[in-house]
């Protein structure tokens, strides 16, 4: 290739290309066309080019793509690639020989914009060593022009994306603006039928795989039942089965696909365009949006875009709103569906296994029969309990016993005061002296009448030493067998009267108790007598103690907000440990019960009883 032709050198002809490239150059409207027009000038420059193509970044990023390529593209182009893809990778200018046809020489620039590499100019050429400087230095001026291109359309791309992410912001802000959500649908309808120039805007929502109409533009209210509504709810399920977005026109474009209920719609609506957008969630449609237009002009690239964005954006808010707004049965009809979901599908199969073990150990439980035991408060009383009570009135002497103390048979348990007891039977045993004196004197004289007299004072003072005599005799109250003593402390009463019948002490006989049982009323019906048992006494340690259940007490007392039923009980044997009104907790063996019964029978009793107060 000869070096680059000087203004003077240039023919004619050379000088017509030139300032024809110069013209596609400058006045290119697109970004391919002032690619075209640069590798044009860079051509007219060098015409021993054999091709060449610009390769810029694709629109996801991940590859490049050629956006400008001379003469045209064809296969001879990929021996271009090794030196194009070292250039974006090592970041400077590659130049290799072609290793067939030989003769040619692969010339690729990277083009950066920010510092990054966002596309490379290759170009294969017979070109001399001499004609090589004068190419890279062409290359290296001229790239400056598509490094300018690219970072305007990066700056561009990046405004429109920022007015497309406000413009779509603002639609999904409508469908937050209301309490109810079908009206903030409503506005979002009209809205996006403003926005899009369209004739009409219908949404609709997918539950349990049915569609039904939400809302429909310029119409607050509309009839279900009616064709049009009908001919929307058709078109959008044929939208949510084809789980793609749907693009036709009536008369029908032969460039397009048909779709049935899509054609339907504008055959009666009357529109000539509409478009239906899946909104989807997660692989799960949750509505659709039908768009209509009267005068059948396509969607363009940036409107779909703008649709694919708000689309993703208001999918969280249906999914949401919709949630929010079901009543109860949708909120049970739905958990339960979810919860047959998580347990009849495919998916989890170990956990699956594992809680399928579960409910089958569960149910042999509920199943498995079991002994049933009542429990209940027990407490220990003597089987005979005696009272010590005050023989008559008096005073306390003295209390030589105590509740706990163990007494044998004859003991004294307390003294009371006999002085006056003594005063007044000296008193009378004078004056039956005195009788008795008299009543010689009448019998002497043989006075009758004197006699009956004083036999009778002689014979009534005889009976009060009598009596006194006797209370002086049960001044000293005392055990009447070997016991222990229940109750009773009269050390802090010494010198108090008493009164006739008032009781001291309680005394019960050692090694001979009965057990009393505190029977829940729910769980009286489960006893009977001759049942087994076993008692664990609060203050002793050890096997629990046998005992048979000898009575029940058709007397409930009530403690705690809760009836009580007394039920005896007696040991079969008589335990030295054991003290009267020692506490513990029996049970009462009721025979077997599966399992679910004894866990849950307190349940269904309390629900029945529930029941049959409310009258159900």
């Amino acid at each position: 290739m000869n070096a680059l032709p000087r203004a003077g050198d240039m023919t004619a002809d050379a000088t017509t290309l030139l300032a024809g490239a110069w013209q596609r150059f400058t006045g290119a409207r697109t970004s391919a066309e002032f690619c075209d027009g640069w590798l044009a000038l860079i051509r007219e420059k060098f015409p021993d080019i054999a091709q060449a193509a610009i390769l810029v970044e694709s629109n996801d990023g991940q590859s490049f793509v050629p956006i400008a390529v001379w003469p045209a593209a064809n296969t001879d182009m990929a021996r271009m690639g090794g030196a194009a893809q070292r250039a974006m990778v090592e970041r400077r200018v590659i130049v290799q020989p072609c290793e067939e046809p030989a003769g040619l020489w692969h010339v690729a620039t990277p083009i950066a914009v920010h510092e990054r590499i966002a596309g490379t100019v290759v170009i294969e050429a017979a070109l001399s060593e001499g004609s090589m400087p004068a190419l890279l230095r062409e290359l290296h001026w001229g790239s400056a022009w598509l490094s300018n291109l690219l970072g305007k359309r990066e700056h561009d791309d990046a405004r429109q994306s920022a007015e497309r992410s406000l413009s779509v912001l603002e639609a999904v802000a409508t469908s937050l603006r209301h309490e109810r959500f079908q009206q903030a649908l409503f506005d979002v309808s009209n809205d996006l039928r403003r926005r899009f120039g369209a004739s009409r805007v219908a949404i609709g929502l997918i539950r349990g795989g049915h569609v039904r109409l939400a809302a429909l533009s310029e119409a607050a209210s509309f009839e279900k039942s009616s064709p049009l509504v009908q001919a929307y709810v058709a078109a959008m399920g044929e939208c949510c089965d084809l789980a793609q977005t749907v693009d036709t026109t009536f008369p029908v474009d032969p460039l397009l696909p048909a779709y049935r209920a899509h054609l339907a719609l504008l055959q009666r609506s009357g529109a000539s365009r509409v478009m239906s957008l899946p909104i989807s969630q997660q692989a799960r449609a949750l509505a659709v949006i039908t768009l209509e237009r009267d005068h059948g002009e396509a969607w363009s690239e940036e409107e779909r875009r703008w649709l694919d964005t708000f689309a993703a954006l208001l999918a969280p808010v249906v999914e949401q709103r919709s949630d929010a707004e079901r009543h109860s049965l949708q909120r049970l009809r739905d958990e339960t569906r979810r919860s047959l979901g998580a347990v009849m599908g495919p998916r989890h199969l170990i956990w699956k296994a594992c809680s399928l073990l579960a409910v089958l150990v569960l149910a042999l439980l509920v199943f498995l029969p079991v002994s049933y035991r009542v429990s209940a408060k027990t407490v220990t009383e003597g089987e005979l309990q005696r009272v010590a009570a005050a023989p008559f009135e008096g005073f306390l002497a003295t209390g030589l016993v105590r509740a706990g103390d163990v007494v044998t048979k004859g003991q004294t348990l307390a003294q009371l005061d006999d002085h006056e007891l003594r005063v007044e039977r000296a008193k009378w045993s004078s004056e039956r002296d005195q009788y008795d004196n008299k009543l010689r004197e009448a019998m002497a004289e043989h006075d009758l009448t004197a006699i009956q007299v004083v036999s009778a004072q002689l014979k009534e003072a005889q009976a009060q030493l009598d009596l006194l005599d006797d209370k002086l005799s049960r001044v000293n109250i005392v055990a009447p067998y070997d016991g222990v003593i229940v109750s009773g402390d009269l050390s802090q009463q010494v010198g108090t009267p008493v009164e006739a019948g008032k009781k001291l002490f309680e005394i019960a006989p050692l090694h001979s108790y009965r057990i009393i049982l505190q029977v829940d009323e729910r769980d009286i019906g489960q006893v009977q007598a001759g049942q087994p048992g076993e008692l664990v006494i609060s203050g002793l340690a050890g096997k629990p103690m046998p005992f048979t259940v000898a009575r029940i007490m058709p007397v409930a007392t009530a403690q705690d907000g809760k009836n009580f039923y007394r039920v005896e009980a007696r040991l079969p044997h008589d335990s030295p440990l054991l003290l009267p009104g020692m506490e513990g907790v029996g049970k009462i063996g009721a025979g077997r019960r599966k399992l679910g019964w004894v866990l849950l029978h307190s349940l269904f009793d309390w629900l029945r009883l529930s029941l049959w107060n409310w009258g159900l």
